[in-house]
């Protein structure tokens, strides 16, 4: 009897070991996720200031029927790759923002880099309300080269 309890207390105890192992390794690759989240949101909004405030406004809320919203915007939020190509590209024709309709066009930013790009898109999809995550440069990247196609 003592020889089951032992080899039963011996394979839990061994089971936990890697269980530890994996969480510190999630903990860690966690604190670098929010670390390139953060860095992501502090450049993110410098361009976004730069570049975007002024038609979006400082606080995302778009201007009245000319320039729509980015906060809590469900066109932003329902597709990161399309954001990223808009930024990029620009963006021309009727799109409909939250149940309001918009027809100006807005021009593209071409001598940015996909991180900047990533930067920007990070920045607006977890800002005023949305929450979406880190857009990665790598992600980015390849959305940028579909959009082009």
């Amino acid at each position: 009897m003592r020889i089951i309890l032992i080899l039963g207390f011996a394979g839990f105890l061994f089971s936990c070991g890697p269980g530890r192992e994996a969480s510190s390794d999630d903990t860690e690759m966690d604190y670098r996720t929010e670390v390139r989240l953060r860095q992501y949101m502090v450049q993110g909004k410098q361009l976004y200031l730069t570049h975007c405030a002024n038609c979006h406004q400082k606080d995302g809320s778009g201007l009245a029927q000319l320039y729509p919203p980015l906060a809590k915007s469900d066109y932003l939020m329902s597709d990161l790759k399309r954001a990223a190509c808009i930024v990029k590209n620009g963006i021309e024709g009727e799109i409909v923002v939250s149940g309001r309709t918009f027809n100006q066009p807005m021009p593209g930013l071409p001598d940015l880099t996909p991180i900047e790009v990533a930067e920007i898109v990070t920045y607006v999809s977890n800002s005023w309300g949305n929450e979406a995550g880190i857009s990665s440069t790598r992600d980015v990247s390849i959305w940028l080269k579909k959009c082009e196609e």
